[in-house]
């Protein structure tokens, strides 16, 4: 299951149980009806990088095969738009969190352990 969030300049996903192809299209109907039309249509600002994503993997047990495309697929869609990305989870996710990098590759990435959460937002908000 993947619980969403919007706010103005910040996505957070919440990841619990197992992730399927189903959750990431829940996810992105979400993400899509919450930021609205500028993003589905995938304009550009002018400087790179304006959201930031809060990824909160603390209860995330497995990836059923196919979600990881889904991922992949609609992250590249939205590559140039995030300037930061911090992940929450154990050391058992963190080549999975590498992996985002090669997506982002113009965004800051930092993984944080689950009793670092505080400096994970302050990080990611660039607080």
């Amino acid at each position: 299951m993947i619980e969403a969030e919007f706010a103005k300049e910040m996505i957070t996903l919440r990841m619990i149980g197992m992730v399927t192809d189903e959750d990431w299209d829940h996810a992105v109907l979400a993400f899509q009806q919450s930021l609205g039309d500028v993003f589905g249509l995938h304009l550009r600002p002018q400087e790179s990088g304006t959201l930031s994503v809060l990824m909160d993997w603390e209860r995330l047990e497995e990836w059923k095969q196919g979600a990881r495309i889904a991922c992949t697929l609609f992250c590249m869609g939205y590559q140039d738009l995030v300037r930061r990305i911090a992940i929450i989870g154990s050391d058992e996710w963190k080549d999975e969190g590498e992996r985002l990098t090669d997506i982002y590759k113009n965004a800051q990435f930092r993984f944080f352990q689950a009793p670092e959460r505080g400096a994970a937002v302050a990080w990611v908000t660039g607080r």
